[in-house]
């Protein structure tokens, strides 16, 4: 679980010489990765730092296993891979969209997923922290699927989020996933399956991001209850993306949305198509979910019958342009519902 240099045999640390108040205070601004390898020294240092943190957790799994813990820009991570050349390293990795730093220290194994177990049970128990996200790369885990899977029910959890990646995958294998990882409030998709047929989605999440998304349809997207969506790669016309706006500004569906995204597979058809019949005035350039959406132009604003008013903005990202519709414009400083980093 962890690299084989023991620190029982470094020197002792002169930390425990002091009284218990400095110690807590030195412990506090230790990083979840000093913290938990000083834990490992001895039992006294066990005893010392068996106290809670509130660390939200991404879990990742794929070839190599990743238990990721912080809160906001700055998170740390213990790594497990089959490499053994940076054992007992650290590195970090600068994003950019959105801006995060991310410090991991590399640890070889030669079972990265069982490692990624045992640490889970040492680091709950330790610090009374659980995952809070669960990532799954369908391309890159070596074992069987099943095997992720009666992993994550024997943790007795329902994951706030769950985030799925692959490309070329099978139907029949990512709704396997859906079916049996428990996840109560977030999905992100971005996996291209091979049949593009519809997705079993729960009905009880509240935000949805679908990267590949060919096989959603009007009326699939009608049936939704969710108060956060973004769809990409989709068929939907301008004309489709008018019926659902329509249907919020009559009230009669998605009361409680509060941002829908969608490609534009018409950008010059839009406004005579997306916001035919619909009134709207012009608002103020407004920043996209991530640094890497390009505003088009100004806002549209449109009201509901009761009043709530929502911004449409167009952006440009990657290869095609996309619509997006807040009507909490709070959600612009939020995290976004399907940041595509694992």
């Amino acid at each position: 679980m962890f690299p084989q240099k023991r620190i029982e045999n470094q020197v002792r640390f002169p930390l425990l010489d002091l009284n218990y108040v400095a110690i807590r205070e030195v412990l506090n601004v230790l990083d979840p990765i000093d913290y938990i390898n000083f834990s490992r020294a001895s039992k006294s240092c066990r005893t010392l730092t068996a106290i809670k943190k509130p660390y939200k957790v991404t879990v990742t799994i794929r070839d190599y296993t990743v238990f990721r813990m912080g809160n906001g820009p700055v998170s740390h991570a213990f790594r497990w891979s089959t490499f053994r050349r940076k054992n007992g390293t650290r590195v970090i990795r600068n994003l950019t969209n959105p801006v995060e730093l991310r410090e991991y220290y590399l640890i070889y194994s030669e079972n990265p997923f069982g490692s990624l177990k045992e640490f889970y049970l040492y680091a709950r128990n330790l610090m009374g922290i659980d995952i809070d996200e669960i990532v799954i790369d369908m391309d890159n885990f070596k074992g069987p699927l099943w095997d992720i899977i009666d992993w994550l029910r024997s943790t007795s959890r329902d994951f706030p989020v769950l985030s799925i990646y692959g490309k070329n995958q099978r139907q029949k294998k990512l709704q396997y996933i859906l079916d049996n990882v428990k996840f109560k409030d977030c999905l992100n998709i971005n996996v291209d399956t091979i049949e593009k047929l519809p997705l079993k989605i729960p009905d009880t999440i509240e935000r949805l991001g679908i990267m590949y998304a060919p096989w959603i349809t009007l009326n699939y997207v009608m049936q939704w209850k969710l108060s956060q969506i973004a769809s990409l790669d989709t068929n939907l016309t301008n004309q489709d993306i008018n019926v659902f706006y329509k249907s919020w500004i009559e009230m009669e569906s998605h009361l409680n949305l509060e941002s829908f995204e969608i490609n534009l597979i018409d950008l010059e058809g839009f406004i005579a198509n997306g916001l035919k019949d619909i009134p709207y005035k012009m608002g103020p350039i407004r920043p996209g979910p991530f640094p890497a959406y390009t505003p088009v132009d100004g806002s549209f604003e449109v009201t509901r019958n009761d009043g709530l008013t929502a911004s449409i903005c167009v952006y440009f990202i990657g290869d095609q342009f996309v619509a997006v519709m807040y009507t909490r414009l709070a959600l612009l400083k939020d995290n976004p519902i399907h940041d595509v980093s694992p």
